[in-house]
């Protein structure tokens, strides 16, 4: 599969060697054996790469057993979202199932057994080297990979359900009709979200970093960078911005800019950015042609993909829904 990056694809497979074929372009090269060879294969599988994050939704109609050998370019998380799936990485073994996802690390041989009719489950690559430089940014200090992952995250409780709340809305838009596809091939859209799956990722995941160095309270963001920061995301925000882009123009860590909105602004980078695009969304909103304009374009056109939350933020920004906003500024 030659698959541009930000390009959602989706194919549906009847022959295992094709299946197998795909899911390599996709994933990893693996192999991949149907456990009831007696009934018809069927395998179908969406998914979408933006920058470090490849994302998948992955069923098959019957039963199967996937194994890869050692994989050094990637770390990958899966869930079911439906019934369990045995899950083997290196030594460890794993039952994962939509409250506990499997954790592959990129030593080691992995393997799953499961699946079945109706039982997705969602598929998570995540570039080794982004990984990796994404933690050094975030402890400010080299890292030597590849990182001691946990073998599996508990997305019941804690960071591991608020990271799989930003994970299942991605899920969500594969199953959505022509507006999910619209909002998962969106550059603004996704490129900040698949980022907050990765900065997300290290906050939620055990490592060896994560209560020595992730947890501690670093020096807060001084005043002049904050203030740079807001300017720059100012400046660019129509465009996809991560905050490890915003950092970097900066010249500040993740972390600090993190701990400098917070403790000066009350508030996170991303919520001040999506701030930002409420503001200019409302301005558009108001300067439209109800008869050229809907508000759900506008809300998708600033990133918002969830038309009620969208709404909310609007009401209590402005004191009007989006609808009752729309072309009254004409």
């Amino acid at each position: 599969m030659d698959q541009a990056t930000g390009e959602a694809v989706a194919v549906r497979c009847t022959a295992v060697d094709d299946a197998q074929r795909f899911g390599t372009s996709v994933y990893f090269p693996h192999r991949l054996v149907p456990l009831d060879d007696t009934r018809p294969f069927d395998m179908s599988l969406c998914a979408v790469s933006h920058g470090a994050v490849t994302v998948g939704l992955l069923s098959y109609s019957e039963p199967v057993r996937i194994e890869t050998g050692d994989q050094e370019t990637a770390y990958e998380v899966n869930i079911p979202l439906v019934g369990s799936v045995d899950s083997w990485s290196g030594p460890d073994h794993v039952v994962a199932s939509s409250g506990r996802a499997v954790v592959f690390r990129p030593y080691g041989a992995t393997a799953m057994q499961g699946f079945g009719r109706d039982r997705p489950l969602l598929g998570l690559k995540l570039d080794r080297t982004a990984l990796e430089a994404q933690l050094a940014d975030l402890v400010g200090r080299r890292i030597r990979g590849p990182v001691d992952l946990a073998s599996s995250l508990d997305l019941r409780a804690g960071r591991g359900s608020a990271w799989w709340a930003v994970a299942r809305s991605v899920a969500e838009l594969f199953a959505a009709p022509d507006d999910g596809l619209a909002l998962l091939n969106n550059e603004l859209v996704m490129r900040p979200l698949t980022q907050s799956l990765l900065v997300g990722f290290l906050h939620a995941v055990e490592h060896p970093y994560l209560v020595d160095v992730l947890e501690k309270p670093s020096e807060a963001a001084v005043p002049a960078v904050l203030r740079r920061a807001k300017a720059y995301m100012e400046e660019h925000v129509a465009e996809p911005l991560t905050i490890t882009e915003v950092a970097a123009a900066v010249g500040s860590s993740v972390r600090g800019l993190q701990v400098g909105f917070r403790q000066h602004l009350q508030r996170t980078p991303m919520e001040h950015l999506r701030e930002l695009r409420l503001r200019r969304a409302h301005t558009e909103l108001i300067n439209a042609d109800p008869d050229q304009s809907s508000v759900a374009e506008i809300a998708h056109r600033w990133g918002f993909t969830h038309l009620g939350r969208f709404a909310a933020r609007h009401r209590a920004a402005y004191g009007q829904t989006p609808s009752e906003a729309l072309g009254t500024g004409r």
